[in-house]
């Protein structure tokens, strides 16, 4: 069989992406090759939410050395994401190269000569919402999803309504966290309240991505990951307070994104098969006190 390098796995996604591969971004963070050399020859790919130590040797014990990732191995993008309206400037290097859990991973990754390849933006850019369906497909809810009328793609940002037998928030919740596992789940409104269309997200949520998800007629509960908790928790409990939504269930970023990771793992696999390729999913790092 012959030798994948890096490169050409870099060439392959480019060309079976299904739209112009983007290779600039604003804040320096650009999909790409975060640690190796285009030239190693790919032994196996892993696919992950993040690629945490643990997942870094997981893929080891595998015999993987390459591992697509949404998000970055390392810690700076916050410092100056303009999601946050921070506006200080980037972590020095000389800073990150002194943080202990900095040098501890990048010598691991160096040691094991792992390449770390980001793929967020233009997975993004596709036309299916790929985050959306593979949460939707774990969930079980792919048979519920509301398609508008007309639409050739049903997932695509925007169409994230699915309706399901009525049954309480609460319980709606408990389902969740069962066939999700998830271990720190947080819910806003009344236990109580009937429940049955729901707008499903994934990732960060802000104000103005509850507006535009609660445009969708009889939305009922919004599940999503993770909320600016200063501006869309209260915003979200005004709405119930108002009678304009009935609950918001926030599964976790990492919990919601993952799944996505899983997609990308079999995409992958329509085009490359002179290696494994497996999902590793980093886990919830959360849990709450029994």
């Amino acid at each position: 069989m012959s030798k994948l390098s890096v490169q050409d796995l870099m060439d392959r996604i480019q060309k079976n992406l299904g739209v112009p591969w983007q290779s600039q971004r604003a804040d320096g963070f650009a999909d790409g090759i975060y640690s190796g050399n285009p030239d190693t020859s790919v032994t196996g790919i892993a696919t992950t939410f993040t690629p945490t130590i643990d997942v870094l040797r997981q893929a080891v014990s595998s015999g993987k050395n390459t591992i697509i990732c949404r998000e970055t191995p390392f810690y700076s993008r916050g410092e100056r994401a303009p999601l946050f309206w921070r506006s200080g400037a980037a972590p020095s290097t000389d800073l990150m190269e002194s943080d202990s859990v900095c040098r501890f991973k990048r010598a691991f990754i160096s040691s094991n000569n792992l390449v770390i390849i980001r793929f967020f933006d233009n997975w993004e850019a596709r036309t299916t919402d790929s985050q959306l369906r593979g949460l939707a497909m774990v969930l079980g809810w792919d048979k519920v999803h509301v398609v508008p009328k007309g639409s050739t793609e049903p997932y695509r940002p925007g169409n994230t309504s699915f309706v399901l037998p009525s049954l309480s928030l609460n319980d709606l919740g408990g389902n969740i966290r069962e066939t999700l596992k998830v271990r720190g789940m947080r819910i806003i409104g009344d236990p109580l309240a009937r429940v049955s269309k729901v707008a499903l997200t994934h990732g960060l949520l802000l104000v103005e991505d509850l507006q535009q998800i609660l445009k969708e007629p009889g939305v009922d509960v919004v599940v999503g990951g993770e909320p600016v908790e200063w501006e869309a928790g209260p915003y979200f409990e005004d709405l119930v307070t108002a009678k304009q939504a009935k609950g918001l269930i926030l599964i976790g970023d990492q919990v919601s994104e993952e799944p996505g990771s899983g997609q990308v793992a079999e995409w992958l696999k329509t085009f490359i098969s002179e290696v494994p390729v497996e999902w590793m999913p980093a886990g919830e790092p959360f849990w709450t006190l029994s």
